[in-house]
């Protein structure tokens, strides 16, 4: 990792400065957020389970 990604001044994932990445993706070992650009947290992410609905017995 680069320096600027340690510091939160890049992406984590694609190294993007620009807009500054504000998404909280994890965190370092010494404590320090890690930081993505919106793009690369929305793949990070877990997607959620999508709502199940049964169809009505007959």
């Amino acid at each position: 990792m680069s320096s600027a990604q340690r510091q939160g001044d890049a992406c984590v994932v694609c190294h993007k400065r620009w807009p500054r990445p504000r998404a909280r993706v994890g965190r370092f070992p010494d404590d320090m957020t890690a930081l993505a650009c919106t793009d690369c947290a929305e793949a990070l992410m877990p997607t959620r389970m999508a709502t199940v609905v049964a169809f009505p017995s007959r």
